[in-house]
């Protein structure tokens, strides 16, 4: 089960949690925003524990009662995930959420509704959702995560409690790292920088093979890709989507690297690089490259990577991205 102690590097933000349930202060509607893997679901969760929890010591849930038990298990009655369907969040999901949002809760005092990546939501289903939160019901509260907080609508955005998760320093990703996975120092290290300060990430990364021969795959990848053909591209594609679990720590290293070649365009410069060990490869591969076209792969590898997250079919979504990324102009 989630617990705000399993929580690295937020500690203001615990802090202020924490003591809304203890005061008995909770807001009707909370807005978690910040970039991948910085903590905004791993609190979302701890918080929905703490609210659900029968007997809560200093605003964290007890971990050992029913609806703890409950919580670990994911089989909580009382909490309602709202994820994406396909690549967006439907008008017809949040008009089930606020049917069910009028009833009691099954077997507490609240109930806990947790909309992941609420930036991705229809018009139709955000103005749905609007409504809610103006007149929000007894007893119901609502989580948002968000890594474009931007896209939201402004006035769901004034109706909720916000919080920023920012990325955190490479020291503490890699003290993270290695307490969760083990990894050696060496490995743990090159996952952190190429986290870009995003614990999830390094993780993610982490769990797709050794680190080291991973990024080597990749930026062979990465070499080999643009000007292959459709088959060579379709290849890769199935290859990758065969191991599962690799892919998202597979387009997280393509993300930083092409990051790394837009960042040598424009600066000439290593000091920023992740990739700081590839200089040379970097600068070689960077000149194939306009600035325009690493921003429009950036681009693409992420709206992949959401994608993913959001549960489409992998080998078709990893084709469609290396077919793009073989284009030359």
């Amino acid at each position: 089960m989630k617990q705000f102690a399993g929580l690295a590097g937020h500690e203001d933000i615990i802090r202020s949690l924490r003591r809304a349930v203890t005061d008995g202060r909770v807001a009707h509607a909370y807005l978690f925003a910040g970039p991948a893997g910085t903590g905004k679901t791993t609190a979302a969760r701890a918080l929905a524990a703490a609210l659900l929890c029968r007997q809560p010591r200093d605003g964290e849930a007890c971990g050992a009662c029913r609806d703890c038990r409950q919580m670990a298990a994911g089989s909580h009655p009382d909490l309602h995930l709202i994820v994406p369907e396909g690549a967006s969040i439907k008008i017809g999901q949040v008009r089930e959420m606020q049917r069910a949002a009028t009833l009691y809760p099954v077997q507490g005092r609240r109930q806990v509704y947790l909309i992941r990546d609420a930036d991705l939501m229809t018009a139709g289903a955000a103005n749905a959702l609007l409504k809610t939160l103006e007149e929000p019901p007894a007893g119901v509260v609502f989580i948002l995560t968000s890594v474009r907080p931007y896209a939201l609508l402004p006035t769901v955005v004034s109706r909720c409690q916000d919080y920023f998760f920012r990325v955190l320093p490479l020291p503490l990703v890699m003290a993270v790292v290695q307490r969760e996975t083990g990894l050696d120092p060496e490995a743990a290290a090159l996952v952190a920088a190429l986290s870009g300060g995003s614990p999830g990430r390094a993780l993610e990364l982490a769990a797709g093979g050794e680190p080291l021969e991973q990024r080597a795959r990749a930026l062979a990848l990465a070499a080999a890709l643009p000007g292959a053909g459709a088959a060579v591209a379709c290849r890769q594609a199935a290859a990758l989507a065969a191991e599962k679990g690799t892919a998202a720590a597979f387009l997280e290293i393509l993300l930083v690297w092409y990051r790394d070649l837009l960042l040598w365009l424009e600066t000439s410069s290593g000091e920023l690089l992740v990739n700081r060990d590839c200089q040379a490869q970097v600068r070689r591969e960077a000149a194939r490259f306009t600035s325009g076209r690493l921003i429009q792969m950036l681009g693409q590898i992420e709206r992949t990577r959401r994608l993913l997250t959001a549960g489409v079919n992998t080998r078709l979504a990893l084709e469609v991205l290396f077919l793009q990324l073989a284009e030359t102009a």
